[in-house]
């Protein structure tokens, strides 16, 4: 019987072959070949992605949600998936500008310029409050489009604890998601 490789394996194939055909193309000067072929089959997969990351999310946690059966669990697990997705950000966002100051004082940043008659709006930082109340959606549809992934933790929970509120009444809105997830996985 023939061993099927693990998903972290094909992955791993996978970028050990796309460093090979990047160098290949890089030392041959194939620059034409990548930006013609390449580029988008990279683009079509990274637009893929975008594309389920936003239903992936909401399905599986509105359905891990209703798994548990008890409103106290999905409270307590809600806030620590809040808590977590707060957390990793926070510790994305620390190490970005540590890595953006290191690499400044090293001067591995190229100088730019702005274009003739171009201006630079400094960027506006957020307060606690602020990201508090942008974490509660005002169009979920909105948050879908725009991919704002704490707004569908959010919308997640909200509509998790409902259709569990709802109790007998919610039982076709939980096949319904229960159905929409393993689609959605298959499709993944």
């Amino acid at each position: 019987m023939k061993k099927k490789l693990t998903l972290p394996m094909q992955i791993l194939i996978a970028l050990i072959l796309g460093i090979i055909v990047g160098l290949i193309c890089f030392f041959t000067d194939n620059a034409a070949f990548t930006t013609d072929y390449l580029k988008p089959i990279g683009t079509i997969f990274v637009n893929l992605l975008k594309f389920i990351v936003v239903p992936v999310v909401l399905f599986s946690m509105i359905d891990g949600i209703l798994s548990m059966d008890d409103m106290k669990k999905v409270g307590t697990v809600g806030w620590k998936t809040v808590a977590f997705f707060t957390a990793t950000t926070a510790i994305a966002c620390v190490i970005g500008l540590t890595c953006g100051v290191l690499f400044d004082n090293m001067g591995l940043f190229p100088t730019l310029t702005l274009q003739e008659g171009a201006s630079w709006d400094k960027a506006t930082s957020a307060n606690f409050m602020d990201t508090l109340v942008g974490m509660f959606p005002s169009n979920m549809w909105e948050s879908f489009r725009t991919a704002n992934m704490l707004q569908v933790i959010v919308i997640a929970l909200l509509f998790g604890g409902s259709i569990m509120a709802a109790g007998e009444k919610g039982k076709l809105c939980r096949d319904i998601v229960t159905s929409f997830n393993e689609v959605i996985n298959r499709m993944m």
